[in-house]
């Protein structure tokens, strides 16, 4: 997936933890990924998108308008294009166009990469769906929430998200074990983000680094159970190292730790 397709599908993700008109928009977005599949082609016309059934998407009933307006526009993931003169709609509110022959498709960057575009977006629905039902009941400390919010991206395979997600809170922490900790913690999610795409020397450097600034931590820190977690993440390490850079191949998901979180 192209970096910039990735950079704004994450920061989709990240700004839905806090924006429930966020996680609608994921909804969307999931929609038309479904219908688009169906297709020859990844466009679906407008009138289908928004007569489609949205059982199965429970925040879909929120301002269409508002949802549409995070993902289609400039510098976004998709577009509004009307079939008869091919003229591109620079805005989502498409309530103003209702009727009339548009279609919706993916933004050039994101249509070549339209089926990496899918799989990341099936898996926020996910966490969406996950996120939903533990708001409620989830740590009420920012440091705690963003932790617990972190391993949801970090289980689910979602190493970028979970570094992305830590570096945001890293980034205003004074010095001390907390910042150090949180560094710590990205520096481990940009090594299994490096492993699961079989690069050897990141997955070893950023592991390593990682694990130096946890050393130590015992117990729990910010809600992660750091006795079942940093060991197995060790030992992953050291498993990538075993098997040498010239057999590095990446590493599947089910071979990396997951983050035990208390919510």
């Amino acid at each position: 997936m192209r970096r910039s397709v990735r950079n704004r599908l994450a920061q989709l993700l990240l700004e839905a933890f806090e924006k429930p008109e966020l996680r609608a928009a994921i909804a969307w977005l999931a929609l038309f990924c479904e219908l688009a599949a169906q297709r020859d082609r990844p466009e679906v016309p407008l009138a289908d998108l928004l007569a489609a059934p949205r059982a199965v998407f429970p925040d879909m009933d929120r301002a269409v308008d508002v949802a549409l307006g995070h993902l289609i526009g400039p510098e976004k993931l998709l577009r509004l294009r009307r079939v008869d003169t091919g003229e591109i709609l620079a805005t989502g509110m498409v309530s103003r166009v209702e009727g009339e022959p548009w279609v919706v498709e993916p933004e050039p960057d994101a249509r070549a990469t339209f089926t990496a575009v899918r799989e990341r977006v099936r898996i926020y629905t996910g966490l969406m769906a996950r996120l939903g039902r533990r708001a409620a009941s989830g740590p009420r400390d920012p440091l705690q929430r963003a932790m617990a919010e972190a391993a949801l991206c970090f289980n689910a395979g979602l190493f970028f998200e979970a570094h992305e997600h830590l570096e945001h809170h890293w980034a205003g922490q004074p010095k001390g074990k907390t910042r150090r900790f949180l560094q710590g913690i990205i520096q481990i999610s940009v090594g299994f983000h490096h492993a699961l795409d079989g690069n050897y020397d990141g997955a070893v450097n950023q592991l390593g680094k990682g694990l130096e600034k946890v050393a130590g931590t015992t117990g729990e820190m910010l809600g992660l159970d750091c006795n079942d977690f940093l060991p197995k993440v060790a030992a992953a390490r050291e498993a990538i190292v075993k098997r040498g850079r010239a057999r590095m191949s990446p590493v599947p998901l089910s071979e990396i730790p997951r983050m035990s979180v208390r919510e």
